[in-house]
C-alpha cells in the first residue's frame, strides 16, 4: 500500500512537472514576441512596425513613422508639389491589404498646398490572412518623401520576424493601432450631407469646382482621383461656406460629368468622408 501511494504521489509531481515546464515554455514564448521591430532610421526620419491587432478576423499592423522637428512626410493624396506615397505589402501568406491614410494635416507654402503629416504617424494595414493558422512573415516596404529644407524621395524595407500565428494575436491588442484606427475617415452614419451644391466653373480657361455646404466646414481636402488633378486654391480661413478647386484630367479626353469625387470634411472637432458628382 505504501508503494502505491509513493507511486501515485510521484506520478502527480511528475505532471505537475511537465505541467510547470509547458506554462513556463508558453510564457517564455510569450514574452519572446516583440509588439514593435527596432526602429529603422532613415534622412530626417525613421520607422518602424508595431504588432498587432485583430478586428473582425483581420490582421491590423501599424507603420510607425516618426520625423524630426519641422520635418513632414506627404498623405495619398500629396497635393500640388508633394511626392506620392507607396507603401506595400509582401508575403507568401497575405490574400490581400488596405493601407488605411489617418487625416493628413493641409500645408500650404509657396509651391502650393500640400497634404501630409507631422511628428509623429502611425498608419494602420489591414491585412486579409490566406491562412490564418500559418505562421505570419511579413515583409514591408515603403516610397516616400520626407520634406525638412528640402523635399528628398526616400526609400526603405522592414523586414517583419516570424510573429506568431494569427490565433496568437486574438489574445493581444495595441493602444497605438487602436487610436489610430480612430483617425481614419469613414462616412457618416446619420446620412447628413454637407455638401448642398456642386458646379463646373470657368476662369481663364481653368476648370474649377465649385462645392457649397448646408452649414460653415473648418477644412475640405480632396482624396484622390483615378482621373484627376485637383489643386486647392482657397485661403486659410477659420471656416468656410463653399469651396473651390481647379481641376485637369491626368489623360485627355477625359470628362468631368457624371464622375464621383470624394473628400475629406472637417467640422466642429470631427472628421468624416462625403461624396459628390456632377450630373
Amino acid at each position: 500500500m505504501a508503494n502505491t501511494n509513493t507511486r501515485n504521489k510521484n506520478t502527480l509531481f511528475e505532471l505537475f512537472f511537465i505541467f510547470l515546464i509547458l506554462i513556463l515554455a508558453y510564457l517564455n514564448k510569450s514574452a519572446a514576441m516583440p509588439m514593435q521591430t527596432d526602429w529603422y532610421p532613415n534622412i530626417n526620419s525613421k520607422f518602424r512596425i508595431i504588432m498587432s491587432e485583430i478586428v473582425e478576423d483581420y490582421l491590423y499592423i501599424g507603420f510607425e513613422i516618426n520625423l524630426d522637428d519641422k520635418t513632414h512626410t506627404y498623405w495619398s493624396n500629396p497635393g500640388d508639389s508633394g511626392i506620392q506615397p507607396n507603401i506595400t505589402i509582401s508575403s507568401t501568406n497575405v490574400r490581400n491589404y488596405n493601407v488605411l491614410w489617418p487625416a493628413p494635416e493641409i500645408i500650404k507654402d509657396e509651391y502650393g498646398t500640400n497634404y501630409g503629416y507631422f511628428s509623429n504617424v502611425i498608419i494602420p494595414i489591414k491585412i486579409s490572412l490566406a491562412n490564418s493558422k500559418d505562421i505570419i512573415d511579413l515583409d514591408l516596404n515603403y516610397n516616400l518623401g520626407v520634406c525638412n529644407d528640402i523635399c528628398i524621395p526616400i526609400n526603405g524595407k522592414i523586414e517583419i520576424p516570424i510573429i506568431d500565428s494569427f490565433d496568437y494575436y486574438k489574445k493581444k491588442s495595441n493602444r497605438g493601432i487602436q487610436n489610430a484606427l480612430q483617425n481614419i475617415p469613414s462616412y457618416r452614419l446619420d446620412d447628413i450631407n454637407f455638401i448642398s451644391a456642386a458646379k463646373l466653373l470657368k476662369s481663364k480657361n481653368t476648370g474649377i469646382i465649385n462645392l457649397e455646404f448646408s452649414k460653415p466646414v473648418e477644412k475640405i481636402i480632396p482624396m484622390i482621383s483615378e482621373k484627376f488633378y485637383f489643386s486647392d486654391i482657397e485661403d486659410i480661413k477659420k471656416s468656410y461656406t463653399s469651396y473651390n478647386f481647379t481641376y485637369s484630367p491626368k489623360r485627355r479626353n477625359i470628362k468631368i460629368n457624371g464622375e464621383s469625387f470624394t473628400v475629406i470634411i472637417f467640422s466642429d472637432g470631427d472628421f468624416f468622408i462625403e461624396d459628390f458628382i456632377f450630373d
